[in-house]
């Protein structure tokens, strides 16, 4: 669906060749400025059909009356899954929704919690749930599986996605820098002495992430010395098979990855880790343990994306964009006991399958 263009206070002001500031104070016959001033500006503000943001005027009055109390509004957060419940098992996602809850409530505001996925809600009774509520800032966290964008009318809405954008829909998103985080895993293996890490992934990690993670290490593996080269392993199926082809290949001396079983798949080879081969977790909010990875800060995220809609509602844009817009959320790297420390000497070339 096209963008629903309002016009905005810099439209108006672009128009009066005046300051946001000017032609904000002249649409309230602010006394600082002089009577023609007031009545050209609004004569243009008139012409174009600005409408006075509501939420800015919420705001105001909050600021005027001290003695108020209680939300400044519903910002709607969608959630996705097999049940209402089921996105919260996923430490991650939950991080998102803390984050952004939080963030929220900090600046005022109430978060409505709506599964939008629950059986027999349609999206026209979605979007009536969202116009009775009072809801016009939507988060849209993120979902099991590939990304599916809800069929909504968008005109009135001011949405912005959370964790990875939608290949279609082009929402502002606000999401883990994974493209930044493999360079960082690839710099901190490179000092503890790691020459050949390998990556391994599934194919639907791969697709999710638009390949931010792949891309970077591929690039590493094209500038590594050929002696060191660990070819990436995308994994159609999630095949412990298929692993064990590759390792017995390869013999990478680390491996990245999404999942806690990688590790369960080198020990059933006779290989300990970090002994014999390192592990680098990608996500560690996402599983339980101790490992040695990127956190990808995901209730900085959600405070991200939800500084992302008020952006949105403040300058009274609604609808989708023209240009997608993405804020990247760097990671930070945690040390942990799934690398060997830099100070202990290894070879790890020496890597061979204990039998």
């Amino acid at each position: 669906m096209p963008e629903t263009r309002r016009p905005t206070l810099a439209t108006i002001a672009a128009l009066a060749r005046v300051s946001e500031a000017t032609a904000s104070r002249a649409l309230r016959s602010h006394t600082s400025l002089s009577p023609e001033t007031i009545r050209r500006v609004q004569r243009i503000a008139d012409r174009i059909g600005y409408r006075s943001n509501p939420l800015i005027s919420s705001v105001m009055r909050q600021f005027r009356d001290t003695r108020s109390a209680g939300s400044l509004g519903n910002i709607g957060y969608l959630t996705f899954g097999p049940s209402a419940t089921a996105w919260r098992e996923h430490l991650t996602f939950l991080g998102f929704f803390e984050g952004a809850k939080a963030r929220a409530e900090e600046l005022g505001f109430f978060v409505d919690e709506i599964w939008a996925e629950e059986p027999d809600l349609s999206s026209k009774r979605l979007g009536e749930i969202l116009r009775a509520r009072g809801i016009t800032g939507v988060l849209l966290g993120p979902a099991p599986g590939l990304p599916r964008a809800p069929q909504l009318d968008w005109a009135d809405l001011a949405p912005v996605k959370i964790g990875v954008p939608y290949p279609n829909l082009p929402l502002p998103c606000a999401m883990p820098n994974q493209y930044h985080a493999m360079q960082r895993v690839l710099e901190r293996l490179d000092t503890y002495g790691y020459r050949r890490p390998g990556l391994v992934l599934s194919s639907h990690q791969n697709v999710k992430t638009s390949a931010m993670w792949l891309t970077p290490f591929s690039y590493h593996v094209q500038h590594t010395p050929p002696e060191d080269r660990v070819a990436p392993l995308i994994l159609e199926e999630w095949s412990e098979k298929t692993f064990v082809r590759w390792f017995e290949s390869h013999r990478p001396e680390a491996i990245i990855g999404l999942r806690r079983e990688l590790i369960t798949w080198v020990e059933r080879l006779g290989l300990r880790v970090p002994k014999d081969v390192g592990f680098v977790h990608l996500d560690l909010r996402t599983e339980s343990g101790a490992f040695a990875g990127m956190d990808q800060r995901p209730r900085q995220t959600g405070a991200a994306a939800f500084d992302l809609v008020m952006g949105r509602l403040l300058a009274n844009e609604r609808g989708l964009p023209e240009t997608q817009r993405l804020l990247l959320i760097d990671s930070v790297w945690m040390d942990g006991p799934t690398l060997k420390p830099r100070s202990e000497p290894s070879d790890h070339r020496a890597v061979t399958r204990k039998r």
